[in-house]
């Protein structure tokens, strides 16, 4: 892969990074049980996929001989990771240091809207308070769950980066 090619991934990996912090800090300082609404992780990974493909479209635009699926998956892998990586540190300082509370808080309201959403599938009260006492005694923001959560969505980004790749690669038409 080009030098280019990865500092141009390595710059949007940055634009990433630095964009899903900024949506973090404006969601804690309004309203921080958006981040537990059904709509706020698809727009996340909406915007991550955004700005992966746009990674990948500059460096095919950059490259001067054939962009190669390696290339092409190379650019979004470095782009996601970083943006990811980012993100995912902002997240551990954000609500192990800065502001436990906040996890406190999310925690509740997560479990809130678990519960109720049990409800709905016909679980009986016993089961559901069986359930929120195990997931209360789980910490969501521990470093062992937030490094499970990071590697999951690196799989799902990466299943994802494979159909990009296959998107973008250029085939060698003198071999074929």
């Amino acid at each position: 892969m080009e030098q280019s090619t990865k500092k141009l991934a390595t710059s949007y990996g940055l634009y990433l990074g630095i964009a899903l912090i900024l949506i973090s800090v404006l969601v804690y300082a309004f309203d921080i049980s958006l981040m537990t609404e059904w709509y706020y992780t698809p727009i996340v990974y909406i915007i991550i996929l955004a700005l992966a493909i746009m990674a990948v479209n500059k460096a095919k635009k950059f490259n001067t001989g054939i962009f190669s699926f390696k290339e092409a998956f190379s650019t979004y892998f470095i782009t996601v990771v970083i943006g990811l990586v980012l993100s995912t540190l902002f997240s551990v300082i954000l609500f192990n240091v800065i502001d436990p509370q906040a996890a406190d808080t999310l925690q509740e309201i997560t479990m809130s809207k678990q519960a109720e959403m049990f409800e709905k599938f016909g679980m009986t009260e016993a089961q559901i308070n069986e359930t929120m006492t195990e997931m209360q005694k789980e910490n969501f923001f521990s470093f062992k769950n937030v490094m499970i959560s990071l590697a999951i969505q690196l799989v799902i980004f990466s299943i994802i980066g494979l159909i990009v790749a296959l998107i973008f690669r250029e085939k060698d038409k003198t071999n074929a």
